[in-house]
């Protein structure tokens, strides 16, 4: 008889949800009745049928673990695997880190699809393939900024009012224990608030959101990724825009920070930006140097962090893109994996996340910055 851990995979380290998969055979007039999994000692489950694989929360402690698979075949025959790991704490700086990727996968007609494996994707780093360690259906911690442009502009056409609706119904459609932050910005970011659960002062904020003063965009996207840099499990940006970087009254910037600046504290916290820009002017409403549309802008936040570009023409489909994007939170994949490239070089490195079948349509990060030896900006 034959046992051996198939998951994790090599560097064996543990963190949060972790897939346990066990590949055990045995003579062919015998059979493998069952497969019992261990962790220190500590049976975690029986499992009597295959494929012989559970999802277990490893958590956040530190220091080295011994998983045991134990199969017995119909013939009362046992065999065993032992496997040694090295769990890791969530922004530990340690020899091996931990890189997690979450990943949205809808078919051609645009419908979440669900009930992939492991296997049905590929993952590179730079060109390398990289072993995908952690994979689960990503619905650990929740922590959405809903970052909403309350400058003077947003009060014409009722954009403003119909922002709050939206808000609104975005907070009934999360899941009770996911966390959120209300956040208007105008010539500043307005009210900022450690994330809740609690969704009546949550409405209580968004009701009281008043539209004036100019547009601090970058300001804004940088104060919120600082604010949520470190925070425990998947992160995002609702970010809802309807204007340039401007200020009020002047033909100059509304924020200290340039757009590079606000796209790489973005990246270097990891948070997924989900960016709706209101309006049919986004194409032709260039940046003050004259050198991106806002769409461009918009588009390149939502595509180099994994989240997704909307632009509604008309108020009243706030409310429609908000409860989309509620719901692709929801259906999508974690997957974790330890780099090869061990270099504390703080360099940007690409990521490039394939499905096996081609008739999906896979969306992820495009990259993340790695550890360097001194601290980002």
């Amino acid at each position: 008889m034959t046992v051996r851990f198939t998951e994790p995979a090599p560097p064996y380290v543990l963190l949060g949800d972790t897939r346990l998969t066990v590949e055990a055979t045995t003579t062919p007039e015998a059979r493998i009745e069952r497969v019992e999994l261990y962790a220190a000692g500590r049976l975690l489950s029986i499992l009597e049928k295959p494929p012989w694989s559970l999802t277990w929360n490893a958590g956040r402690s530190t220091g080295t673990l011994t998983l045991r698979a134990v199969a017995i075949d119909s013939l009362g025959r046992r065999g065993e695997a032992l496997l040694e790991t090295r769990p890791i704490a969530i922004g530990q700086r340690e020899e091996v880190r931990l890189v997690n990727v979450y990943a949205s996968v809808r078919d051609r007609r645009g419908r979440a699809v669900e009930g992939l494996t492991k296997d049905d994707f590929t993952l590179n780093e730079d060109g390398v393939t990289q072993a995908i360690s952690h994979f689960t259906p990503a619905r650990g911690p929740l922590t959405v900024a809903l970052l909403i442009d309350a400058s003077n502009s947003m009060n014409l056409g009722g954009k403003i009012e119909m922002a709050r609706r939206a808000a609104l119904d975005f907070i009934d459609s999360v899941q009770r224990d996911d966390r959120l932050m209300v956040l208007p910005f105008s010539d500043d970011l307005l009210n900022p608030q450690e994330p809740l659960t609690d969704r009546a002062r949550l409405k209580q904020r968004v009701e009281a959101i008043v539209a004036r003063g100019g547009t601090a965009l970058y300001d804004a996207l940088y104060r919120t990724a600082d604010r949520m840099a470190g925070l425990e499990g998947q992160r995002a940006i609702v970010l809802l825009s309807d204007g340039r970087d401007q200020a009020l009254t002047e033909n100059e910037p509304g924020s200290l920070h340039l757009f590079e600046e606000a796209l790489e504290k973005v990246n270097r916290a990891e948070v997924a930006v989900y960016a709706v820009g209101l309006g049919n002017h986004l194409e032709t409403e260039m940046d003050l140097a004259g050198e991106r549309s806002l769409r461009e802008i918009l588009e390149v936040l939502a595509r180099q962090t994994g989240g997704r570009f909307y632009q509604p023409e008309r108020p009243g489909q706030l409310a429609a893109v908000y409860k989309e994007i509620a719901a692709d939170l929801k259906s999508q994949y974690a997957l974790g994996y330890a780099s090869t490239n061990r270099a504390r070089d703080g360099r940007w490195r690409s990521i490039m996340l394939k499905l096996s079948d081609p008739a999906l349509l896979v969306r992820a990060r495009s990259g993340y910055y790695a550890p360097g030896t001194t601290a980002p900006r």
